[in-house]
């Protein structure tokens, strides 16, 4: 009788109501304990635990509450705010990932080096914990320095106030991750051994200070950043941080990362933006002064271009970064094939201007950049250059200097290609409302002087001409640049280029001319313009599109004469004969006279 009335009382007792979310701003992530954050690592972790060959009861005194607290304090903070790991719960990753190479390497090694078997054995345990524990805590200073965490209360109000981080682990509520701005660089390489005494077990201190005086001293010379101190255990730690840096930017598989399968790997030009940023926001790459690496307009960043390119490809390199290359134009092919360079009216990468700011005045080779690529809220854009950055036009006469403040229109800058273009005076091409587009000049023949090719060096024989005014240009582009055909993809680096004004037109180092019959896609230039190394199989899968006009021959190659006073010669390519429509342009300038079918 009492059994069924306990459970009738049990059975009619009001359910409890879950507790209610609030309403919480973008970028408010809930306190979590230890437990939630790991277990979303639960593979990593227990690859971890196999990697450290410890009996239960010695990862439980060891090993679990130093885990604990770790993710108790980083909670689901980034790595970074634009490099490695910037994503929510970066940190958490990256430091295990580390922790887990880190043990993987420390087992093909006898620690410590050159000691008898007896010691070896007998230090074991303790040289693996302090590698595992110090590769957790190589980053945990970032939390302090280089973010900072605004608070809200349980019901998800803002308290207007910040976490202490020196005070202990957040405990509940929530928080907001912002990154400090004008910080002192590198001040989390300084915290590691405060917040190592607040987050390492008291009884693991002890054990390695007292028993393994040798492991406890490599171990805190790590933390505090003497490398001299902390020998090979430095150098385990260090190489695990790079490689999961490199697998993480390249989007590379680390050891038993959370990433998808079906994950791709991060373009070049993405790399090589994502470098160019971290060399920036830490101060690496410095602005505006004598000396600088670059200067900033208000608009676009105008980067030394050799000085620049070799910081970027030096610090991948050492991250471990691998398909890097060495030569500094296949460096800008790719950022400028990309649309992540804004080239000079004639379609190069490289920019000439004088740069003057106080006593300063010197002339430079200059590549541009976008603020705006590099940084979406312009509250993160440096500060501005107190002076004026000038293009130059070719015969070294300084076109109309542009002041820093304000916004006007500028010359094109020296090419740098063998082949130079006569300086002209260009203006921006009228848009396309209501009104007819204005005609290109005639361009005129000259000599030809040296014999027929077949493309690859048409810069330095085609007749040297002005430039003809930009292609106007309509809002949608034509192929497909996400597609898994190489054609497509091609096609719409071609079409973009020509509406953006980046692939120049009836020039000497063009690659596209118009012609009567329509567009001269001159080949295999145009093809290893795109793809240097894999040219052949883009041509093959651009012409199975069909969007050519094959030859009379039936080949795909169209044979045109150029023609000079005294001399002539070949040139092949892809003959496009509805350029309008495969291209997604407007206008087109007119035929280029010097470049015709033989008679």
């Amino acid at each position: 009788m009492l059994a069924s009335l306990s459970g009738w009382f049990r059975r009619h007792q009001p359910t409890a109501s879950p507790p209610e979310v609030p309403t919480l701003p973008a970028g408010v992530w809930p306190v979590l304990p230890a437990q939630p954050l790991l277990q979303t690592h639960a593979k990593l972790l227990a690859r971890i635990r196999s990697l450290a060959g410890l009996p239960d009861g010695y990862w439980d005194a060891l090993y679990q509450p130093l885990l604990d607290n770790f993710a108790a304090f980083v909670q689901q903070t980034p790595a970074s705010e634009a490099h490695h790991h910037c994503c929510q719960g970066g940190m958490l990753t990256h430091s295990l990932q580390v922790m887990a190479l880190a043990l993987e390497s420390r087992k093909g090694k006898m620690l410590p080096s050159g000691a008898p078997s007896e010691e070896v054995n007998k230090q074991q345990h303790a040289w693996t914990f302090a590698v595992a524990s110090a590769a957790l805590l190589h980053d945990v200073g970032k939390p302090c320095s280089d973010q900072k965490l605004r608070l809200y209360n349980a019901n998800g109000q803002d308290t207007h106030n910040y976490w202490q981080p020196l005070q202990g682990a957040l405990q509940s509520g929530y928080y907001q991750v912002q990154f400090v701005r004008d910080r002192q660089y590198r001040t989390h390489e300084l915290l590691p051994p405060l917040l190592a005494r607040q987050l390492t077990p008291a009884i693991a201190l002890s054990w390695l200070q007292q028993d393994f005086p040798g492991v406890f001293k490599a171990w805190l010379g790590y933390l505090s950043g003497q490398a001299e101190v902390a020998g090979v255990l430095g150098q385990i730690v260090t190489e695990a941080d790079r490689q999961s840096v490199a697998d993480n930017l390249s989007g590379g598989k680390a050891i038993h990362t959370q990433q998808l399968p079906t994950a791709k790997a991060k373009p070049l030009s993405q790399r090589l933006l994502t470098a160019l940023r971290f060399l920036l926001d830490e101060n690496q790459l410095t602005l505006n002064r004598p000396g600088a690496a670059g200067f900033f307009d208000g608009d676009s960043l105008w980067l030394v271009s050799k000085r620049v390119l070799d910081e970027i490809r030096n610090h991948m390199e050492k991250e471990g970064q691998t398909g890097i290359p060495s030569r500094n134009d296949r460096l800008m092919d790719e950022l400028q094939q990309h649309g992540i360079l804004t080239p000079t009216l004639a379609g190069q990468a490289i920019w000439n201007a004088t740069i003057k700011s106080g006593a300063m005045e010197q002339n430079f080779t200059l590549l541009r950049i976008p603020a705006s690529t590099l940084w979406a809220d312009p509250a993160q854009f440096p500060k501005l250059l107190d002076g004026t950055i000038t293009p130059t036009s070719k015969d070294g006469e300084a076109a109309t200097a542009k002041p820093t403040a304000a916004k006007t229109t500028t010359l094109p800058a020296k090419p740098t290609e063998p082949a130079e273009l006569p300086a002209a005076t260009v203006t921006e091409p009228p848009a396309l409302v209501n009104s007819k587009p204005i005609p290109a000049t005639a361009l005129p023949a000259t000599v030809v002087t040296q014999p027929a090719t077949d493309g690859d060096d048409l810069d330095e024989w085609l007749p040297d001409q002005a430039a003809a005014p930009d292609v106007l240009r309509i809002p949608a582009a034509t192929g497909d640049p996400d597609s898994d055909d190489t054609g497509q993809r091609f096609l719409h680096w071609l079409s973009e280029g020509l509406r953006t004004g980046k692939h120049p037109v009836n020039t000497p180092n063009a690659f596209l001319h118009t012609v009567k019959e329509g567009v001269l896609l001159v080949s295999p230039r145009g093809f290893k313009m795109y793809s240097p190394d894999n040219w052949e199989y883009t041509q093959k899968r651009f012409a199975k599109l069909g969007l050519h006009k094959p030859a009379k021959d039936k080949s795909n190659i169209w044979l045109y004469h150029v023609r000079g006073q005294n001399k002539s010669g070949v040139v092949r390519g892809f003959l496009l004969a509805n350029p309008l429509e495969t291209l997604g342009v407007a206008y087109l300038p007119i035929p280029n006279k010097s470049v015709m079918l033989p008679e």
